[in-house]
């Protein structure tokens, strides 16, 4: 996606392609080393920093609101509104797009991974629902404005990222420029939030005892060292593997989408054996509707992609395991979980073969 925005290819000159070549190799690997080392330097650093990302990334997409609202005509936007030349039912274009609409909003959780280095408590509830109302206006306008100012066949032609050829549209070239700084800020701040959590999870997890206590490990700067170090050389190998089998960016993204999908249903499990413990109807009500939205999510991505993922969950469960062996953690697997552990191991085999092929 940050490769796109330099717009260097051409049907007859491949430099970055789709993230799968040596050039984007380098430019991806150079950027997730510069990520880590701010990070050591520390969460709140980061943090501070992501923050002024944030509102850089904010003045782009109000001023492209603003325009589109002035250009915004009505014919076009009503112009074919169920997609019916698609020749698909909406249901089934609802059901198609569920993966792309899923993966905007992964990180909205992001705020309960690290709330452990919040202040106040309180303050992790109100910044998730703030996170979700705000993502889902900005979306909402950004969509549905960008419909009325071209026809939906002529939308749909643009190349990535198609706001930048929107902005041209509306305010001539220099449009592209302010949408393509907008983009870079907004990709890089936004990495720098999931190298964040993505470093948090396995050591708020070797906490808990589920996973080595190395991973418990902090610099100076309270950043949890091995966690990122072990995460970052991770993406580094997956960086190398789409290189090396010619994937691209939908692959990584499909598969992204898939892995938060099952601790998504997860979720809504616990709530209603929570809810049913403590007797709530209402919070028995939320637990339902989350739970089943999750379980529809899984069978909309299709089971394809599910055993994909079953690639990136492997070596967590091997991780699992050897903490397991070194009796850190303090629990007996019964004869059903080692059975769905192997099932997960023997199916990441046939599904990295997928991959690679």
């Amino acid at each position: 996606m940050l490769h796109s925005v330099f717009f260097t290819d051409t049907p007859d000159h491949i430099v970055f392609g789709d993230g799968n070549t040596w050039q984007s190799l380098i430019g991806e690997s150079v950027l997730l080393w510069i990520v880590h080392c701010l990070v050591l330097r520390g969460v709140q650093t980061a943090a501070g920093i992501n923050k002024l990302a944030t509102f850089a990334k904010l003045v782009p997409l109000g001023l492209f609101i603003v325009l589109a609202v002035i250009a915004f005509r009505w014919d076009t936007f009503h112009l074919d509104f169920t997609g019916v030349e698609l020749g698909v039912p909406v249901w089934q274009q609802v059901k198609d797009t569920m993966l792309i609409t899923l993966w905007v909003f992964i990180g909205i959780e992001g705020a309960v991974v690290v709330s452990a280095r919040a202040r106040r408590r309180k303050d992790v509830g109100l910044a998730t629902m703030f996170a979700v109302v705000s993502a889902l206006s900005i979306y909402i306008c950004v969509t549905l404005l960008s419909m009325g100012v071209v026809a939906r066949p002529e939308l749909a032609e643009m190349r990535n990222p198609s706001m930048a050829t929107l902005m041209v549209n509306l305010i001539g070239g220099s449009g592209e420029i302010i949408i393509a700084a907008g983009l870079i800020v907004s990709v890089c701040g936004a990495y720098l939030s999931w190298t964040i959590m993505a470093a948090e999870v396995p050591f708020i997890a070797a906490l808990h005892g589920s996973f080595p206590s190395p991973f418990k490990k902090q610099n100076a700067n309270n950043t949890p060292s091995t966690s990122l170090w072990m995460t970052n050389c991770a993406v580094q190998l997956a960086l190398v593997l789409i290189w090396l089998s010619g994937s691209n960016y939908n692959t990584l993204l499909t598969i992204a989408s898939e892995m938060i999908l099952v601790p998504y249903f997860l979720v809504g499990a616990f709530l209603v054996k929570t809810a049913l413990r403590l007797k709530k109807p209402a919070l028995l009500g939320v637990g339902m509707v989350a739970a089943l939205y999750g379980l529809w999510l899984i069978y909309a991505s299709g089971l394809l992609n599910l055993l994909l993922s079953v690639v990136l969950y492997a070596p967590g469960i091997l991780v699992f395991l050897y903490a397991l062996q070194n009796r850190e953690i303090k629990t007996t697997l019964h004869f059903v979980e080692w059975t769905i552990i192997a099932l997960l191991l023997a199916g990441a085999v046939p599904a990295l073969w997928y991959l690679v092929r």
